[in-house]
């Protein structure tokens, strides 16, 4: 579990060259042909932007990144969705997605997959959306969750440290449960004690290398942007003592209330927590900002350029900072996916793709106007009430 030296890194990049959906929300059918870089998505609100965003998702991950816990996948009226995609990383790749609902199927170069683990870890999707996990603004426990992938992502192998800490965790609770104040009890809490510790040390040294990244940031948030870990300082023997001082307590109210399960990350700018804060349009720039350091640690340590999902990227920034985060973004070396509603005012310099959604067409736009050389079809439902029912289910 070393890290790479710092100099700069070659990766590879992946990237998503088409996207055929079939079935999903409320497209019956829709082809999305994706360039290497920046790829915007323009419409109106309702028109099925983040399902196109979703969709790149489910192909990897096997599941939203929505937060509903049963998302309503299926276009009204079919039994199942489908999802055809065109990759490409080292040479083309296919990957679709099947299923109703929350069962979903995927398949990769024509064979089913087995483990969904298999193909999210070769497909690395980075996902900032109003409807996703909340970094700036969430619970704890999102920031927590998190932070652990992103340690095991880096230090491979430090998997085992978490599932052999929380093993002891769950152990030690039995035996008090139990009221089993035994030798064995001595054991499991010298367990926490040691994944316990390395867990921190590991932590402690990705969020440096975290604020280290997010210093070349500074541009986009104008103000430094930095993490901490929330936890007190404890040394191994500080900690079996105090292990042993709560057993009765812990007895009371059932778990161990202490310990990297429990610890926060906390975010600051300004020196001030953002989540309190900071304004719209700053927790919004921090929140990609934090992307772009991730995709940094990517490329550091499994020399993957991952495909950033940017959905309503551009909500809550003044003109100005939306341009400023346009052509951040159009540095990425990797491939960026956005959405911004209709309205959006574009530079002419910036190399991006855009496609604008609109009445049931697709269609390429260049900055200033729309280019209707171009145009796929999309074939909505038709109905006195298509419109509403396409709006609930992009929803």
């Amino acid at each position: 579990m070393t890290s790479p030296a710092n100099d700069v890194i070659s990766a590879t990049p992946l990237r998503v060259c088409e996207v055929g959906v079939t079935d999903l929300r409320c497209h019956e059918k829709l082809t999305w042909q994706c360039d290497p870089g920046l790829n915007m998505i323009i419409g109106a609100n309702g028109s099925g932007k983040t399902s196109l965003l979703e969709a790149v998702y489910l192909m990897a991950n096997g599941r939203s990144f929505r937060q509903a816990r049963d998302p309503f996948l299926v276009r009204r009226g079919q039994a199942r969705f489908f999802i055809q995609g065109s990759w490409h990383r080292f040479g083309p790749i296919n990957l679709s997605a099947a299923g109703q609902r929350v069962k979903i199927s995927l398949r990769f170069q024509g064979r089913d997959v087995q483990r969904r683990k298999d193909v999210s870890e070769s497909f690395p999707i980075l996902v900032e959306a109003p409807q996703g996990s909340k970094l700036i603004d969430g619970a704890p426990n999102e920031r927590r969750r998190w932070l652990d992938g992103l340690v095991m992502t880096c230090f491979q192998g430090l998997n085992i440290h978490y599932d052999r800490y929380l093993r002891a965790v769950m152990q030690r609770g039995r035996l008090l449960r139990k009221r089993q104040l035994s030798e064995e009890l001595d054991v499991w809490e010298h367990q926490i004690v040691l994944y316990g510790l390395s867990i921190i040390e590991y932590r402690n040294r990705l969020i440096d290398e975290l604020n280290e990244a997010l210093t070349d940031e500074q541009n986009l948030t104008e103000h430094p942007l930095m993490m901490r870990m929330k936890n007190p300082a404890c040394d191994e023997a500080a900690w079996l003592k105090r292990l042993q001082d709560k057993r009765q307590d812990d007895m009371r109210i059932g778990g161990l209330r202490f310990g990297p399960h429990c610890d926060g990350v906390q975010m600051y700018f300004q020196e001030r927590e953002i989540r309190s804060a900071g304004s719209r349009g700053q927790q919004k720039l921090a929140a990609i900002a934090i992307k772009m350091a991730e995709c940094a640690l990517w490329r550091q340590y499994r020399r993957m350029l991952p495909v950033l999902l940017l959905d309503d990227c551009l909500e809550a920034l003044d003109r100005e900072r939306q341009t400023r985060t346009l052509q951040r973004l159009a540095e990425y070396p990797g491939q960026t996916l956005i959405t911004a509603p209709q309205g959006v005012s574009i530079s002419s310099g910036i190399d991006i793709r855009m496609q604008q959604l609109q009445a049931g067409l697709l269609r390429a736009m260049t900055a200033g106007h729309e280019d209707i050389s171009e145009e796929v079809r999309m074939t909505p439902e038709t109905g006195p009430g298509s419109q509403t029912t396409m709006m609930e289910e992009a929803a």
